[in-house]
């Protein structure tokens, strides 16, 4: 059934019309997958695969879980079919100047932005200026 049904090409917009609760595709790198029966299986939830389902294309929201192999070779059982004129995201989202020549979710990852440990000092220098002027008006003021 998976062979036969990979060859059976959808619009957009045909696979917007399953998307309810007992009639769920959902579309990752082009391929349309029926996972309705999958939906109480899922480990993330039903309401997931829901939100997958509405948004159109899931493949952005897949990749960034990071599924498991055996749960990837699974999704073999549930494909219908594909979506024609498919444009993978990386190719269609060509302003991004961060994407060019990156691999899909890249950008999240290596070091952590230099900022982060000023952000972290700079709230805590000015509470112990805050505490010194308060220590100084209160006590040390008042005493002169």
């Amino acid at each position: 059934m998976a062979a036969e049904g990979a060859k059976k090409l959808f619009a957009p917009s045909e696979v917007a019309l399953h998307a309810s609760r007992k009639d769920c595709w959902v579309v990752i790198h082009g391929k349309v997958y029926d996972v309705t029966k999958f939906l109480e299986d899922h480990p993330g939830g039903e309401d997931v695969l829901h939100h997958a389902s509405a948004s159109g294309d899931a493949t952005e929201a897949f990749e960034e879980v990071g599924h498991s192999t055996s749960a990837i070779s699974m999704m073999d059982s549930y494909l219908v079919g594909s979506i024609e004129g498919y444009v993978p995201p990386s190719i269609s989202k060509s302003s991004d100047d961060w994407s060019v020549g990156a691999p899909p979710n890249s950008r999240n990852k290596g070091p952590p932005n230099p900022n982060t440990f000023l952000d972290f000092v700079l709230p805590l220098f000015m509470l112990g200026l805050a505490i010194a002027a308060w220590y100084y008006l209160t006590f040390i003021a008042k005493g002169n």
